[in-house]
């Protein structure tokens, strides 16, 4: 009872920077599109390809109100503009919703040209409603399923004393751990991480 009243009475409520570097998005968002068709269906039903994507890459955005910019190189398959290679630059902003903690795109503005006028209308009309269609799903990050097998996992170890380094043991409990707030760096996503909830340190071993 004495153990458990103290551990009640240690408050902890910390916020921690974590970083992604866009290595790890660019790896992540390379398996949800490398190999995606950019395609459009007419009014009766028959769909026509415009471009696949080859690669993607991830960096911070220098546009104004953006802030991740996605660099994407396109193969296009129409008959007029075939096997072309085309590099098309994806300015995000993201937006954070910390109920659900879930980051997902807000606004987007694609920049890019081919130097033929025909095919960057052509692109840029087919591009916008894909981006809207596709784009807007696969780029959004669900952490709530890993924040709670984390919470779940971290509370089973400090139940049982957690050894931060010999003779010294965390106890107590998590009683929350979320995402407050997202930034976009030079070379990575900046996430704070809000914890709280109650523990205390156990000193087993003292060091003259």
């Amino acid at each position: 009872m004495y153990m458990k009243d103290e551990l009640n009475s240690q408050n902890i409520n910390i916020t921690v920077p974590v970083i992604i570097g866009y290595s790890v998005l660019d790896k992540y968002l390379r398996q949800k599109l490398v190999g995606e068709i950019i395609s459009k269906e007419s009014s009766n039903g028959k769909t026509s390809n415009y471009a696949q994507v080859l690669d993607v890459a991830i960096s911070k955005s220098e546009a104004e109100d953006y802030d991740l910019c996605l660099e994407i190189d396109l193969q296009t398959l129409t008959s007029l503009f075939k096997n072309k290679q085309v590099k098309i630059y994806f300015h995000a902003a993201l937006e954070l919703d910390r109920e659900n903690q879930h980051i997902s795109l807000k606004d987007y503005e694609i920049d890019g040209k081919t130097k033929n006028w025909l095919a960057d209308q052509l692109l840029e009309t087919v591009l916008n409603k894909w981006m809207y269609d596709k784009l807007k799903k696969k780029m959004n990050f669900n952490f709530m399923p890993q924040i709670e097998e984390k919470l779940g996992s971290l509370n089973e170890k400090l139940e049982n004393k957690l050894e931060a380094k010999e003779g010294v043991h965390l106890i107590g409990s998590l009683d929350n751990l979320e995402i407050s707030n997202l930034k976009a760096g030079e070379n990575e996503l900046w996430i704070s991480v809000s914890v709280t909830g109650t523990g205390m340190v156990e000193l087993e071993k003292l060091e003259l």
